[in-house]
């Protein structure tokens, strides 16, 4: 369990589990979705590439076998054993039309504004890098939780506090797991009542000095280190999730998604059904998601009567 930063909407201040980027773990949900595989640009100088072609010496064979025909080439702007260099947005990702196997020589359906550099790292990918990639690694990530604990200022007595309004990620009351009370930190669990009104998550509670929340927190909402309320956009953004976790979660949901593309990379067993992704996100989430809370939550909130 992690702790927040002790005022209600300051944000969090979780330990990192790992340094995943957005970029590892678009590649390991790659290699779980259908072809994959990474190769560079001759490193000679000037470069051979072109405007519509790039010259790539590990795909280079005599051998009558399938090439990258049809595939996404996605750059990313790395260059192999060396700087990465700046790759324009317009020029990122490419479907390649043709390949001359004899040459290596990769030729791609638009002309690109700037020609691969001399060593420069090219992925080959099966889904779209953009529109169907990402969105399934978004959608898994919001599928992945840790838990976070947040102090919270109630309204005063019985009143309703409104969770969702300073804490954007809580959007369904089944995500608090306890309410406790304590001064500078959680010590005594304490009687609540979560219910939904009109999108927002409302808390009530009794108000005995400070008031903690533990919820479950989905894991696209904490980026390097930080709240987010729109969850990774770039290749660099570091994220605090273990990598099978939520690469798990994104190829089941590239299953719901796209179930044409899916099944097309997993025709004759070559990929993982959907059978099967599901039963490895089960697995995972058994090792990763957050334990169920063991504490007994109120049907009503209630007191103890005066004596005396």
């Amino acid at each position: 369990m992690t702790f927040g930063s002790g005022t209600f909407g300051g944000g969090s201040t979780l330990p990192a589990l790992g340094a995943v980027t957005l970029e590892k773990l678009e590649q390991e949900t790659a290699r779980r979705l259908g072809p994959y595989f990474s190769a560079y640009q001759a490193t000679g100088s000037p470069t051979s590439s072109t405007s519509t072609s790039a010259i790539m010496p590990s795909l280079q064979t005599n051998a009558v076998i399938g090439g990258p025909e049809n595939l996404w080439l996605l750059r990313r702007g790395h260059v192999q054993g060396g700087a990465d260099i700046a790759v324009q947005s317009a020029d990122r990702q490419r479907l390649v039309l043709s390949f001359d196997g004899s040459a290596g020589r990769v030729v791609v359906d638009r002309n690109w504004n700037v020609p691969m550099a001399p060593g420069e790292i090219a992925e080959f990918h099966h889904l779209d890098p953009a529109q169907e990639l990402r969105q399934a690694v978004l959608a898994g990530l919001r599928r992945c939780f840790l838990t976070d604990t947040i102090s919270v200022v109630p309204t005063g007595g019985y009143a309703d506090t409104d969770l969702t309004y300073s804490a954007h990620w809580i959007t369904d009351p089944l995500q608090v797991l306890t309410v406790e009370y304590g001064y500078q930190r959680p010590m005594y669990s304490q009687p609540f009542q979560v219910r939904l009104h009109q999108g927002h998550v409302m808390l009530t509670t009794p108000a005995y000095g400070g008031v903690w929340v533990t919820a479950l927190r989905p894991h696209w909402s904490w980026v390097n280190g930080l709240d987010s309320d729109t969850g990774p956009t770039d290749d660099d953004d570091v994220l605090n999730v273990d990598l099978d976790y939520a690469a798990a979660a994104a190829h089941i949901e590239a299953w719901h998604r796209i179930p044409s593309r899916m099944f097309y990379a997993a025709a004759g067993n070559l990929q993982a059904t959907q059978e099967m992704a599901a039963r490895e996100f089960t697995r995972q989430s058994l090792i990763y998601a957050p334990p169920p809370s063991r504490d007994i939550r109120f049907s009503e909130v209630v007191r103890l009567p005066l004596v005396g």
